[in-house]
């Protein structure tokens, strides 16, 4: 699997690996600042990561580890600013209470940081960056801050560079905003005080940004309400639906209590639905199986992007449409309550997707698992494509098919391993669900696995009972020495060595009968096909075992010095004139190697036709 290195957060005079693609799975094994920033660096990483109560895979809590990698990671462009401001605000929502002035103290310190760096000024990206900031901040709940210290050493900072002309023609617009948000905080707005008549001025003007800056930022829960009601009275005189006119206070009512304006589909069934095709995802999705596990992952892939990531979330807000009955113009999903929108609109609850890896969370979005089991793989080899089917109200409405495609895998190869016996008994099922994708079923011993299997994979793959190796022989037994000389006498030869045995037979292939269910393919190319794929292969023979080694030689015996005396005249006599040592004996013949044994037979492969299960 290729790793890539995450740029910065050194530890140790060297960067984290992460596996790439990372799933949200595994971020969560990594638990880390650094994991957290690979993570949503990826295309199509999703923001639920860090909504610590998702049902998906999510960061366990926000510590300041991944805090401060969250941070880091938006300013200094690791991570993009628009999924960042939605992993902000998921995040910001199920933060302990207690955790949430630390988050804020982090922000506005890098936002002091960014508002003082004079590159601000020429360099776009971290203008835009800090827009996402600036943002964030000032359109926080109400009652949400960083510590009191830090909002007024930000206040007191920006105020005097304001004052004293120190911010540059982009700076200086982030500061006064910032400053004039401070001041609605404390209920004023332009040195006047709030009130419902600053409001209606403001609607008449069509000031809705002013409006929204009341509802998130006044200190009022009264005065909030006003100023949501004012922008609902906005939207309903400019709805393009007369329905929302015709009944504007019964509207206000609804969207002010329960955030939009939801459609009963029992009164307004469904009649027709489309996807806008510039706001619809298209993607390839690939299955990586791990077989002996029973899992599997899945992976997403782009036109124009060779990298492989993770699934995207699926959004059908503004994407979907549906034509009901009496009502006069198509409708999509509702969206979030904060956008106070009187159109009328389908409850995310009434849209379902009936895909086996689909599943909606709290806010109507769909997502993918990242890791599923085998059995959800088999389900989804029964379409050509990854399919997902959408319904409305219970009734079918569009459906996205995206390409699907298997990674080619490991062979299935069933060895025994006591030497000499045969081959586990295999029983082999194969469907064709699509013409060009085998779902194989095998059953062994020691349990039932599954793989599915593109047919331009096939000729790299293969499913075998394959006997065990044959008993290697035993080594010959070595010669015995040979016997030491006497003094003066060569040594005796070494015995020869006895010679090693023949290698056992291997194992014949298991029997492995063939289940085949042709669905619509030709039977007769699929056997044939099949046929170089499942095989029963006989196990090696046993080596032969070495020949004994041959005996050393005797040593020769030792040798013997002259002796002399000096008779009575003087003269030396030799006695003994002495005698060499002996030569060592001649090493023993190494015995004979073993035959390697036979190889096993192959096994017999049966194939049967079968109709397709449910038939």
């Amino acid at each position: 699997m290729r790793t890539w290195a995450l740029v910065g957060f050194l530890v140790c005079g060297c960067a984290p690996q992460f596996p790439s693609p990372m799933t949200a799975a595994q971020l969560v094994q990594y638990n880390s600042g650094p994991a957290l920033v690979a993570y949503l660096a990826q295309s199509d990483a999703s923001p639920t990561v860090c909504d610590l109560h998702a049902l998906s895979p999510h960061v366990p809590r926000m510590t300041a580890d991944l805090r401060a990698a969250l941070v880091d990671g938006m300013m200094e462009g690791r991570i993009n600013p628009v999924l960042w401001r939605r992993c902000a605000d998921v995040l910001l929502e199920r933060l302990p209470r207690d955790e949430i002035p630390s988050l804020f103290d982090e922000l506005e310190r890098a936002y002091r940081r960014i508002l003082a760096d004079s590159d601000l000024e020429r360099n776009p990206s971290l203008a835009g960056r800090l827009a996402t900031l600036h943002r964030f901040y000032l359109e926080r709940p109400a009652g949400l801050d960083g510590n009191p210290s830090v909002r007024e050493t930000l206040s007191e900072e920006i105020r005097t560079a304001l004052a004293k002309g120190k911010l540059g023609p982009v700076a200086a617009p982030f500061g006064q905003e910032l400053v004039a948000t401070f001041d609605v905080e404390s209920g004023r707005w332009q040195g006047r005080a709030v009130d419902a008549a600053m409001m209606d001025e403001l609607a008449a003007s069509g000031n809705e940004m002013t409006l929204t800056r009341f509802v998130e930022r006044l200190p009022s829960p009264e005065l909030r309400e006003q100023a949501q009601r004012r922008i609902v009275r906005v939207h309903i005189a400019l709805s393009p639906f007369h329905e929302v006119r015709d009944a504007a206070a019964a509207v206000e009512e609804t969207v002010i209590r329960e955030g939009h304006n939801r459609v009963a589909l029992g009164k307004h069934p469904l009649l027709t639905a489309s996807l806008d095709a510039r706001k619809t995802l298209v993607r390839g999705v690939l299955v990586r199986q791990r077989v002996w596990d029973r899992t599997a992952t899945l992976l997403g892939s782009a036109a124009g992007r060779s990298n492989l990531s993770v699934l995207p979330e699926l959004s059908f807000r503004g994407a979907l449409w549906a034509k009901l009955q009496s009502m006069s113009r198509p409708v999509s999903l509702c969206g979030h309550k904060r956008d106070l929108d009187p159109s009328p609109c389908i409850a995310v609850e009434d849209v379902t997707v009936d895909n086996p890896v689909a599943y909606r969370d709290r806010e109507g979005d769909f997502h993918f698992k990242d890791h599923v089991d085998l059995s959800e793989v088999m389900a989804l080899a029964k379409n050509k494509n990854f399919v997902l089917p959408v319904r409305i109200g219970g009734r079918a409405a569009v459906s996205l098919d995206w390409g699907l495609s298997y990674e080619p895998t490991d062979d299935l190869a069933f060895n025994e391993t006591v030497s000499g016996r045969a081959g586990p008994r295999l029983k082999v099922r194969v469907e064709l669900p699509t013409a060009t994708r085998f779902v194989f079923s095998v059953s062994a011993p020691q349990g039932t696995y599954a793989v599915v299997v593109d047919e331009s994979n096939l000729h790299d793959f293969h499913i075998a009972s394959r006997g065990a190796p044959g008993s290697p022989g035993a080594t010959g037994s070595s010669g015995s020495p040979g016997a030491a000389g006497s003094e003066c006498s060569d040594g005796e030869q070494g015995g020869d060595g006895g010679a090693g045995e023949d290698g056992g037979r291997g194992g014949d292939g298991g029997e492995v009968v063939v289940e085949l269910a042709c669905g619509g393919a030709s039977c007769l190319d699929t056997v044939a096909l099949l046929r170089g794929i499942i095989l029963s292969i006989g196990g090696l023979g046993g080596a032969g075992g070495s020949g004994g080694a041959g005996g050393l030689g005797g040593p020769g015996g030792s040798s013997r010095s002259p002796s002399t005396h000096i008779n009575s005249y003087g003269e030396s006599v030799t006695d003994d004139e002495g005698c060499s040592g002996g030569a060592s004996g001649r090493p023993g013949s190494n015995g004979a190697s073993g035959s390697p044994g036979r190889p096993g037979r192959p096994g017999k492969v049966t194939f049967k036709l079968v109709p397709p299960e449910g038939t």
